[in-house]
């Protein structure tokens, strides 16, 4: 318990860290002040938490601890647990930002040039002074000079060269006629080794020493001049031409380029010396993807050159796309040149330039009209401007088809994107909509296909599957779910996918970022997988299971809150399917499931539907339901003998009436909050029932800290009266009470028969205990009026004697808060005793006991960075109070010290008002 405690705390405080803060809080002295153990047994237990791979640790005096998962998900991934300096720690990430960065530039780098990068990388990085030579082979104009320069950039970032490092360039094809003069250039002469060699002169390789050379059109070197290269390769010396002994020294990483066939044009005992070899597509074999991201890429370059905004018709970049380039990036780049500056001439004067399919070149217009089918998602034109994103742009550019294949592809694209960001957030934000958007379609497609035997079979088999897993994970998934997932299956059975050897790999990495972060996901679609294999024989890969973990997350389905839940009842195939769809995707919340009803379904069907609805989920929040037409009467008593929680009937669904609800749903209003905020914004029909069952009875807890006090003091009781009384325990928000009073929803559903709190909510005739009469004893009497009617005499005293081993003030703060109890509760005494010195009165005992608890809970918001930071009528408790405030403040300066947090002027109000309550008058001394 004290090993995850640790764990937790030291989550909480990696979560609010900010970088190059040094702070004690992070140190195993300071954990085991606030545990209250001693520091060496803290060490132990973190010591195995670093082993684990839990915890990261930091060399420094004194030694920091994060907690490593908290620590990836706010910053970056770390490669290990244990760094000399924070500055070390934060240099890794810097240092990976740069060689993402480097390579970033080249169009392809995460699509078909994955595989080359990472080559790259090996020679580079390959543990020998020289690294590894790299050979980059692929016709003119592909950017193999662009490579090699980057090659350069990466390899200073690395390391694994100086910053001043030479970069020497050298055309072989400059002096293909005259293979001495090339040899001579590049391994230099002595004096007299020909005509005109009057003094010896180093070649490139030399002049390369400590940095890279770039052998470009390398074919053109002949067969002696590859003997001598790999010479150098092998031994790192050269001998200049002209000389008969001796050797010249030089370190020197090599690039080459070539636009011929390697094994038509080299040495084989060459090529043997070249372990790495990469062929950069031309611009003809790249996809559409890389093809856009050129034309893009070129057009925003011209936007900046021109200072103007870009226009372009969705028909001339689809002819710019799929245009075959002869002179590959080189011609498509110029023809976009030659295209706006045509245009800019033509209008001078105009704010941009606008570029249509008749401002292309004649052979483009011909190629244009003999495209069949558009590989570019229709739209209107396209905007470029100097600031334009050519992702942005891209995104919205791929053909939104049913095609399952397609959806992989975004969904692995977007996960390289997250890889070079790391916005985990904005990351599945974004696969959220990709795969909703797709399953839109499956809701809108179904009903072409709901005569299709396979697709009946497997909609048949998934009913039993899906009931399996809803009962076993104790989860419930809604009515679009099965379709979904059974036309998804039926689809993929339809296809035959294969991806290249990159996808492959972004997968496989993607896979595992499922195991890491959507745990609860991976677990029930490994489960369904089995039992999908088992019932229809139908295996899943690993993209089906990364698309059904995603569509399954975006459910929501394993959140804990409780609200009210909502159900849409609407007459035809998918009417109500996409009613709910639309406004859950607006919402971004899973708020509404579905019931599609046949026309002529009867009343009585409708009735069993809901009811199994009622039966398999929790409405202790209530449930509201959306119908298109029918008697809400007749509904109602359907159901009437099922109900346990208020439920609330509403006629005439739409999509705006739907929309607006959720948004109220959103908001955690009770059921009667939100039909009240219905019936003024329309006028339609509807009905809220209650439970016609006797009430059951409860107690209410609440606190003015929040509803996390009132939870924990519900959890105090719930361990303190026998479950064989009936009573439920239920925390409320404080300031619910204060306002609503017994027209609070909690009222409705049961017989109240006392509420406890630090404050009194002044709920009507309702019996009312003070927290702290119940700690000091001084609530027994009332203990026993409430219980009477419930309890025999012997189970009261027992009552007695559970609160008071459970509810002393200590087992409270040790409840409410990770802190240590004993050390908060001296330091809240010393507060308060400062308190009542600096303004002269005296706070009564039952005060004190609702302050201990409340500044308990106020130290620990503040160590988290979660302040209250709202209090009513702030400006004028400010003008009128100022005196109280600053005595306030003052009083809690040793508490600031302490705990290295500042208290804000909200906070502050609440402290305040429990002094002020009017229960007892404050004493003068």
């Amino acid at each position: 318990m004290l090993k995850d405690n640790i764990l937790k705390y030291l989550g909480e405080k990696t979560e609010s860290y900010i970088q190059d803060q040094q702070n004690e809080v992070y140190t195993a002295q300071y954990i085991s002040e606030i545990f209250g153990v001693k520091r060496n047994t803290i060490s132990h237990y973190i010591n195995q938490m670093i082993d684990e791979d839990k915890v990261i640790k930091i060399n420094t005096r004194p030694v920091y601890f994060f907690h490593k998962s908290v620590f990836e998900k706010k910053f970056f991934r770390v490669s290990r647990n244990n760094f000399s300096s924070i500055e070390e720690l934060f240099d890794e990430h810097t240092d990976k930002e740069k060689t993402d960065d480097t390579f970033k530039e080249l169009i392809g780098y995460n699509g078909s040039l994955i595989e080359s990068i990472d080559k790259i990388k090996t020679s580079v990085l390959y543990p020998t002074k020289n690294g590894l030579p790299i050979m980059l082979s692929g016709p003119t104009g592909v950017g193999k000079s662009f490579t090699a320069d980057l090659i350069y950039k990466y390899s200073i970032e690395q390391g694994v060269i100086k910053k001043d490092a030479p970069f020497i360039i050298f055309n072989c094809a400059q002096y293909y006629n005259n293979p001495e003069l090339l040899s001579s250039n590049l391994f230099g002469y002595v004096k007299g080794a020909f005509t005109g060699a009057d003094k010896n002169q180093p070649g490139m390789i030399e002049a390369a020493n400590g940095g890279i050379l770039f052998l470009d059109e390398v074919h053109r070197l002949n067969s002696e001049g590859q003997e001598k290269l790999f010479t150098f390769m092998d031994k790192g010396l050269v001998r200049r031409m002209g000389e008969s002994d001796g050797w010249h020294k030089s370190d020197v990483r090599l690039i080459f380029a070539t636009t011929e066939s390697l094994s038509e044009n080299f040495l084989e005992t060459f090529l043997r010396r070249v372990p790495i070899t990469i062929n950069i597509p031309g611009l003809n074999d790249r996809d559409i993807l890389e093809k856009l991201q050129f034309v893009y890429t070129f057009l925003i370059n011209e936007s900046k050159t021109l200072s103007k905004n870009i226009l372009i018709s969705q028909r001339a970049l689809e002819a710019l796309a799929s245009h075959t380039y002869k002179g590959n990036v080189g011609e498509l780049k110029n023809t976009i040149k030659y295209i706006c500056a045509l245009s800019y001439s033509k209008n001078i004067d105009s704010d941009k330039i606008i570029i249509k399919l008749k401002d292309l070149p004649e052979s483009f217009l011909k190629e244009a009209s003999s495209i069949k089918e558009s590989k570019i998602q229709k739209r209107s034109d396209i905007l470029i401007t100097p600031t334009s994103n050519y992702n942005e742009l891209l995104f919205d550019d791929i053909n939104s088809t049913k095609d399952i294949k397609s959806v992989y592809k975004k969904i692995f694209y977007l996960y390289k994107t997250y890889q070079d960001d790391r916005d985990r957030e904005r990351f599945e934000k974004n696969i959220f909509l990709e795969i909703n958007s797709f399953i839109d379609r499956l809701i809108f497609d179904k009903s072409k296909d709901n005569k299709n035997v396979m697709l009946q079979f497997i909609i048949s088999s998934l009913q039993d599957v899906l009931k399996y897993i809803e009962n076993s994970y104790n989860i419930r998934l809604n009515g679009n779910c099965i379709y979904t997932i059974a036309y998804f299956l039926y689809l993929k059975g339809c296809e035959n996918i294969r991806f290249s050897k990159h996808e492959d790999k972004l997968r496989d990495n993607l896979y595992h970022y499922i195991l890491e972060n959507n745990e609860e996901e991976f677990k029930l679609v490994s489960k369904l997988s089995s039992l999908i294999d088992s019932k229809m024989d139908v295996n899943l890969f690993k993209e089906d299971e990364i698309f059904l973990s995603f569509y399954l997350k975006s459910l929501k389905i394993f959140q804990d809150k409780k609200t009210i839940k909502s159900v849409i009842l609407a007459h035809g195939y998918s009417t109500a399917s996409s009613i709910s769809s639309v406004v859950n995707r607006i919402l971004e919340s899973n708020i509404y499931e579905p019931f599609d009803m046949p026309i002529d379904i009867s009343v009585k069907e409708i009735g069993e539907r809901l009811i199994e609805y009622i039966h398999r989920n929790d409405i202790s929040k209530g449930l509201i339901i959306l119908v298109d037409m029918g008697s809400l009467k007749d509904i109602y008593n359907q159901i009437k003998d099922h109900i346990n929680y208020p439920i609330a009937i509403v006629n005439n669904v739409s999509t705006q009436m739907a929309l607006f609800i959720g948004g109220l749903l959103n908001k955690d209003l009770y059921i009667e909050e939100v039909i009240e905020k219905v019936k003024n914004h329309n006028e339609t029909e509807y009905k809220i029932i209650y439970p016609e069952k006797a009430k059951e009875k409860a107690i209410i807890t609440s606190c003015i800290t929040g509803i996390g006090t009132a939870k924990q003091i519900q959890k105090l009781l719930e361990k303190s009266i026998p479950k064989e009384l009936g009573i439920n325990i239920i925390a409320n928000d404080y300031g619910r009470l204060k306002r609503d009073g017994t027209k609070d929803a909690l009222f409705q559903l049961y017989d109240v028969i006392a509420i406890i709190s630090t404050l009194d909510p002044e709920v009507g005739d309702v019996n009312y205990i003070s927290l702290d009469d119940l700690i000091s004893g001084r609530g027994e009497e009332k203990m026993h009026k409430i219980f009477n009617s419930v309890a025999d005499e012997d189970t009261i005293i027992a009552i007695n004697n559970n609160l008071v081993r459970n509810l002393s003030l200590e087992s409270i703060v040790s409840s409410v808060t990770i802190l240590d109890s004993n050390k908060i509760l001296e330091n809240v005494e010393m507060c308060l005793n400062e308190l009542e010195l600096l303004i002269g009165r005296r706070i009564p005992n039952d005060k004190k006991v609702t302050l201990y608890i409340h500044i308990s809970c106020l130290i620990e918001r503040l160590i988290r960075k979660v302040p209250i930071e709202n209090y009513n009528n702030l400006d004028t408790f400010v003008q009128c109070q100022e005196n109280m405030i600053n005595n306030i403040k003052k009083a809690f300066s040793g508490i600031e010290e302490t705990y290295n947090v500042k208290i804000n002027v909200e906070e502050i109000g609440y402290v305040y008002d429990i002094i002020t309550a009017p229960t007892e008058a404050l004493k003068e001394f």
